[in-house]
């Protein structure tokens, strides 16, 4: 009778039962019974199982986490229950046999008996199959969309993730490049503003021999004659000194000089240098 009903059953789910039965090493009638059994407990205890609404309140690894263990618990109740029923078809037939007459067998009456205990909790189990079916699907469905919304999230974190590792390496390269440019346009700038410097420094030096008619003077530092008209920048072009004023002859013998010294450095004259690491330092 019971492999009647597992023959009975629709095409998808005796399909499902003869691969759960190949996976378990069980006889299809045990599969049956076990998922039917299943179906009972989950009735049973439909209140100690989560909500929809507390499985959607916790994140994707928890609920996971959640549905797994309710499903491993039931399995172990559900073998629980399969082996409590046997023990007692057992005992039910000891008790028989134990009432029974030495003599007189009845094997009629014990087959009879056997058979219908036997074919009772076939039925109740074969009942149960169906109902279980729906919630051991729903569960199996609720593990694979959870798995696949945790593996797909994972996936696009990854992505995330290497999308700003590569945008940080190109903003650092194009910082770098940057920082190269700067740093050289503030260099030329600083020798600009230091020939600039130089060059005011040398008309400022003309203006005063101008000033007091002086055409040409001696260097004080080295004794060559030296036009200021023609100077670029307040130095000897004899011995290098810088000039820093003029002073008229001293008597009707005496010659103009260029006055030398230790002239300081005009703002802008000094050539700064600096390096790209340097241009973001500060900022």
């Amino acid at each position: 009778m019971s492999g009647e009903q597992v023959q009975g059953l629709p095409d998808v789910l005796r399909e499902w039962v003869e691969s759960r039965a190949a996976e378990t090493g069980r006889s299809p009638d045990e599969v049956l019974a076990r998922a039917v059994r299943l179906s009972r407990l989950l009735d049973e205890h439909d209140d100690a199982l989560p909500s929809a609404e507390a499985l959607a309140d916790g994140d994707d690894a928890a609920r996971l986490d959640i549905v797994e263990s309710r499903v491993d618990e039931l399995d172990a109740e559900l073998d629980e229950k399969i082996e409590d029923v046997r023990s007692r078809v057992v005992q039910l037939k000891r008790e028989t046999d134990a009432k029974a007459d030495a003599d007189h067998d009845h094997a009629d009456l014990r087959e009879a008996a056997e058979s219908a205990a036997g074919a009772g909790e076939v039925d109740a189990v074969a009942d149960d199959v169906e109902a279980a079916e729906a919630e051991v699907a729903e569960l199996e469905a609720t593990v694979t969309e959870l798995s696949e919304r945790f593996e797909d999230g994972f996936a696009n974190y990854e992505e995330v993730l290497e999308y700003l590792t590569d945008s940080a390496d190109e903003h650092d390269a194009k910082l770098s490049t940057l920082a190269s440019v700067l740093s050289d346009v503030r260099t030329r700038l600083s020798r600009v503003e230091a020939r600039e410097a130089r060059r005011r420094a040398a008309e400022e030096l003309q203006a005063e021999a101008n000033r007091i008619g002086v055409a040409s003077a001696s260097c004080s530092a080295c004794g060559s004659t030296v036009r200021p008209g023609l100077l670029s920048s307040p130095e000897c072009p004899h011995c290098g000194a810088t000039f820093e004023a003029v002073e008229p002859a001293d008597g009707f013998l005496g010659s103009p000089t260029l006055a030398v010294g230790d002239r300081p450095a005009l703002a802008g004259e000094t050539v700064e240098e600096s390096d790209a690491e340097d241009v973001f330092e500060g900022t």
